[in-house]
């Protein structure tokens, strides 16, 4: 598929964008599906959610799409993917793919490099700028989270961000009950409290 050919696709329906943890992964499962269930009730019938290709094998924020579709059949999910990345394959849940080279070696997955997005989040940008993104959902999440919701705020873009716990830390090393809840949820937990207060 071509990025014309996703516009198109696009350009009819209330578009959904979610990011947060990916390598740090969600601690508990069952509360992010506690929160799926009440994100899913005010998504309308037929909308999309852009999917950047996080895994999907492990608790991570790719899951949630395959849990999205499982759930609501209706809602269209379209990957935004490096074509590099082409051999790890398409999960079942994806409808369609749009493959790109607009990348390089110091950015590949996406992020802001040197003040400009770049990659992944190069290409959701330019789709906001063409047919708009309704709302973006942040899980958690770390450093280039953080960095995203900074461009999601400078383009109005609503959001919603949720204080999940991380399974690990940015080291590796696994989260327990014995770590302050700023250490559990980890980056965006001081950002965000503090953004509350404005």
């Amino acid at each position: 598929m071509l990025f014309y050919d996703l516009i198109n696709k696009l350009k009819d329906k209330d578009i959904y964008m979610i990011i947060g943890n990916s390598k740090t992964q969600f601690r508990d499962m069952r509360k992010i599906k506690g929160v799926l269930t009440k994100i899913l009730k005010d998504i309308p019938i037929g909308s999309a959610f852009l999917y950047f290709g996080d895994p999907v094998d492990k608790p991570t924020v790719g899951l949630l799409f395959k849990i999205i579709k499982e759930r609501r059949p209706d809602l269209f999910i379209y990957m935004i993917q490096i074509a590099e990345a082409k051999s790890s394959g398409i999960p079942d849940f994806v409808d369609d793919v749009y493959w790109h080279r607009d990348y390089s070696k110091v950015c590949k997955w996406g992020g802001i490099y040197k003040g400009q997005p770049c990659s992944n989040t190069k290409k959701w940008l330019s789709i906001h700028k063409r047919v708009g993104i309704s709302k973006v959902f942040i899980f958690g999440g770390g450093e280039i989270t953080l960095r995203e919701w900074r461009l999601v705020k400078r383009w109005k873009i609503s959001f919603k961000y949720f204080p999940v716990e991380r399974k690990y830390n940015g080291q590796g090393k696994k989260i327990t009950n014995r770590h302050s809840l700023k250490e559990r949820i980890g980056v965006t937990y001081t950002f965000f409290k503090k953004l509350q207060r404005i």
